[in-house]
């Protein structure tokens, strides 16, 4: 099977389509009254489409993560990262850490780290993985699709190079776009800076950056989870 669009990328391309829609009357007539209500809303309508490229990431991993759970990957086809990740919140390793540094209670720990070794030597011989898949856990504090989140956010899923493998989906410099992207969000949002002489044409042409970053991600992750943890129409049913 090939690669199919997500539920998630659809529903943003289709967020956007119906942003622009309803833009341009808006924005005419805002012209013909004068001031600034034009650049304004122009800077409303960009905050909006980032909003959704925030839900369209939200979305995305809670699909990839309902394929995870749908494939029943064996141990040795999780990816390295996403398998600590979910030991380490599923088995609160994190508290019992820090239980450990106020009370000192060595035997403690230890019976817990214990508890997790033996559950991975039962997944490596073949044995039910019993540690929930949460994705509120996954999601946590990530979900912004900020540059600096963005890369911890997919290391949780398993993707080491997130950069790496949306440049080479979307043959852009993914890093950069991104930057630019929140940048631009970032000064409308929280300084209400609108750049100077931005136009209909500026923000078709940013929010199309939006939609070839997308499209990169959705199509780069996609490959790299049916590359080796499950076959293609297991990540397709799940995407629907």
């Amino acid at each position: 099977m090939t690669y199919q669009r997500s539920r998630a990328r659809r529903e943003f391309e289709l967020q956007i389509d119906q942003a622009l829609k309803e833009l341009v009357p808006l924005y005419k007539f805002a012209k013909k009254n004068g001031g600034a209500g034009g650049t304004r809303l122009l800077g409303a309508y960009y905050v909006f489409a980032f909003s959704q490229l925030e839900v369209y990431i939200k979305s995305f991993v809670e699909d990839s993560l309902s394929a995870v759970n749908a494939s029943s990957p064996t141990f040795d086809k999780w990816p390295d990262l996403m398998l600590a990740y979910l030991l380490h919140k599923g088995e609160n390793l994190g508290a019992d850490y820090r239980k450990f540094s106020t009370s000192e209670d060595e035997g403690a720990i230890l019976e817990r780290v214990a508890q997790t070794a033996r559950k991975i030597a039962a997944w490596g011989a073949g044995g039910p993985i019993t540690t929930v898949v949460d994705t509120a856990d996954f999601l946590e504090k990530k979900k912004y699709p900020s540059p600096k989140n963005l890369p911890q956010l997919f290391k949780r899923l398993g993707v080491k190079k997130i950069w790496a493998v949306v440049s080479a989906a979307g043959k852009m410099n993914s890093e950069l776009i991104l930057t630019s992207l929140n940048d631009l969000r970032t000064n409308i949002a929280h300084e209400g800076k609108v750049p100077p002489g931005f136009s209909v044409a500026d923000l078709r042409d940013r929010l199309d950056q939006m939609l070839r970053f997308v499209a990169a991600l959705d199509r780069g992750v996609s490959k790299y989870f049916c590359t080796d943890v499950m076959t293609r129409s297991t990540w397709n049913g799940s995407m629907v």
